[in-house]
């Protein structure tokens, strides 16, 4: 794997593939919070569930 950083890519697509998820990720969230569901997401190999909170906050809960 290589160790530079994504926005150091010469490919312009992966270069801006990092800034793309992270705005993805914030809109998942805004979504979540409005309709009072989960985002799903594995930490540390264990699938959980991610409650966003409007403060930026978010709670996990095991997805079992």
């Amino acid at each position: 794997m290589n160790p530079k950083p994504i926005e150091l890519a010469q490919n312009p697509l992966l270069a801006k593939g990092l800034p793309a998820l992270r705005r993805a990720r914030k809109r998942a969230e805004e979504i979540a919070i409005r309709t009072n569901t989960a985002l799903v997401q594995v930490v540390d190999g264990k699938v959980v569930r991610v409650y966003p909170k409007p403060n930026g906050e978010r709670q996990r809960r095991d997805a079992g």
